[in-house]
């Protein structure tokens, strides 16, 4: 029987004690910070997946954000159109008193001008804006319309 003696003892036991105490480093920092993957090389593929989940997170804000915009604009169209057939309903009711043929020349002059302030109510309803854009324009904002009475 032969005995083998391994005359680099001393560096595999630096070797190994080497390793445990990198092994006990990676294991201490991944329990003081809770996470597996502490670098991207730690895990490329669970990095890559983290990335990926980060991205998806990103876009579901920004559509959160899209959907509140456009609830919001939508209900300032809504509440802007309410009013303009509250205005028109208005505008109908003094077109059947100018109707009347018993009114005065003063009385007509009185009712084509709260036509007119009805037109300017509708004309300021037609420029609402939401947040700095305007609620019934196309693309962009365009310049608010004039009134065609003044």
């Amino acid at each position: 029987m032969t005995i083998r003696f391994n005359p680099d003892l001393y560096g595999n036991i630096l070797a190994g004690l080497n390793a445990n105490n990198r092994d006990q480093a990676i294991a201490l920092q991944e329990l003081s910070t809770s996470r597996r993957v502490n670098a991207p090389s730690d895990d490329p593929g669970a990095t890559a997946a983290a990335i990926g989940i980060h991205s998806r997170s990103a876009q579901l804000d920004q559509f959160s954000q899209s959907i509140s915009t456009v609830q919001g604009l939508l209900q300032t169209g809504d509440s802007a159109l309410g009013s303009v057939v509250t205005s028109l309903t208005q505008a109908i009711n003094l077109g059947v008193q100018a109707g009347n043929g018993t009114l005065s020349a003063s009385d007509r002059a009185n009712v084509a001008a709260q036509i007119q302030n009805v037109s300017a109510q509708v004309l300021a309803l037609a420029n609402s804006t939401y947040q700095g854009t305007y609620v019934f324009a196309v693309l962009t904002p365009a310049p608010p319309l004039t009134s065609p009475m003044c």
